[in-house]
């Protein structure tokens, strides 16, 4: 199947037959450097690492996270290139995909592609999210396409939530691998949140059903009530964190609270529940 095209401030941007933004075409919105270069650099970020690292954990169980203790040495060195392909081939990361060929370049899963937006242009973000919203709405009056709605109907929050987190953290947590590295605190904040709208892990879940494709997961089976609960939630919790709410269990119980009150308001929603209806439709179609 070939790419879709979006037009964003006029540069051409190819998506995939899964919805994987190409990042190559982003980083022609930038005219300094040739988009694998500055590629390389975003990916030599530290913030970017620790994003990714966190991408990972919460939606690849075969993550290799022992190897970005090396990515990270690799980052503290200047002259140092970290191509994308290496990412992939060293961690096992499924977010960032190296295609050749026709449609070749470097393709991230949306949430990725706007989190690499952000870091190279946020003027240029806004646009994107603009048009790949068009875009959706647009599959979405043909045929629904539930699963790719569903993830976009998180990514923006999530990406809130994120930064919230990394503006709490200590530089040293983003710069040493041990020990602080197994304290960094995304994938415990996803995983509080899943557990009170789901009522399991990423990793439980996945453990509890094998059989699921490896480039999904529960969110992707969730109901659309559960994700915009869950979308709630994650703004809720971005703003518990920047009201200095230090502690895991306190946070989790305001968001119980959030949610036990939130959640039979919004069932009761009609717009939510046609919404429901037509994911359920272009699933019998599927």
């Amino acid at each position: 199947m070939a790419n879709q095209n979006l037009r964003v401030e006029g540069i051409d941007i190819a998506i995939d037959k899964n919805g994987y933004v190409s990042i190559t075409d982003i980083a022609k919105s930038s005219s300094d450097n040739k988009p694998n270069v500055t590629i390389q650099s975003w990916l030599r970020n530290q913030n970017t690492i620790t994003y990714l690292e966190t991408w990972e954990e919460v939606h690849n169980p075969n993550f290799k996270g022992s190897q970005m203790t090396t990515f990270r040495k690799f980052a503290s060195i200047n002259r140092s290139k970290i191509s994308a392909s290496a990412f992939i081939e060293q961690t096992g990361a499924i977010g960032i995909i190296a295609k050749s060929g026709r449609y070749g370049g470097t393709y991230a899963h949306s949430d990725i592609a706007l989190e690499f937006c952000s870091w190279l242009s946020p003027k240029f973000k806004v646009y994107l999210y603009k048009e790949f919203q068009r875009l959706k709405a647009d599959e979405q009056m043909r045929l629904g396409d539930p699963f790719n709605i569903k993830r976009f109907i998180t990514a923006g929050s999530y990406s809130v939530l994120i930064t919230s987190l990394l503006s709490k953290v200590d530089e040293r947590l983003l710069t040493h691998p041990q020990p602080y590295k197994k304290r960094l605190p995304f994938a415990a904040e996803a995983d509080m949140i899943n557990e009170i709208v789901f009522g399991f892990t990423a990793r439980q879940w996945r453990l509890n059903n094998p059989d699921a494709p490896t480039d999904r997961n529960q969110r992707d089976f969730a109901s659309v009530l559960d994700l915009i609960v869950m979308n709630s939630l994650e703004l809720v919790d971005a703003m518990l964190i920047q009201w200095d709410v230090e502690e895991l269990e306190e946070r989790k119980r305001l968001l119980t609270d959030t949610y036990n009150f939130v959640y039979p308001i919004l069932k009761r929603s009609k717009t939510i529940q046609e919404l429901q209806k037509i994911a359920d439709k272009s699933r019998k179609i599927e």
